[in-house]
């Protein structure tokens, strides 16, 4: 019994070890909220002497799914912080909808980033077609 304590001590103590040698990276990805449903980077943005990366992130929810454009601004060692985050609110003002497939694209010198849409109270599928203008600002069309 007294062995089998000190063995279970002894493997919580490498537990406690063990996670306060966890990345920064592994740290930030177990904040991540169970909602979190995809995050893809997206292109670059600059504006003046900063700049950094244009990321998607998705929220899955029974109701509905919720998108939202964030940019990070990184510094010479990487990620700083994220400097916006626009929500899409066109998605959800148009009905309910799950995202069914997103694709970065090209039409002439601009990327967009489209997302294939499936209706979740008829089924029916659209897209809506994102193209980040500035930091902090976009603009969308349905298709």
């Amino acid at each position: 019994m007294r062995t089998s304590i000190i063995i279970l001590c002894l493997f919580i103590s490498h537990l406690v070890l063990a996670s306060s040698e966890m990345s920064v990276g592994q740290s930030d990805v177990h904040k991540l909220g169970a909602s979190i449903y995809d995050v893809k980077g997206m292109g670059n943005w600059k504006k003046g002497s900063r700049g950094g990366q244009v990321r998607l992130v998705i929220t899955r929810m029974a109701k509905q799914d919720e998108v939202f454009l964030q940019w990070v601004q990184w510094n010479e060692k990487g990620p700083e912080k994220v400097k916006a985050t626009a929500k899409i609110k066109e998605i959800e003002e148009r009905g309910r909808f799950q995202v069914d497939f997103i694709r970065r694209e090209t039409e002439g010198h601009s990327r967009q980033i489209v997302l294939g849409l499936e209706n979740l109270h008829d089924k029916s599928s659209t897209r809506i077609v994102i193209q980040v203008q500035d930091l902090g600002i976009y603009t969308s069309k349905f298709e």
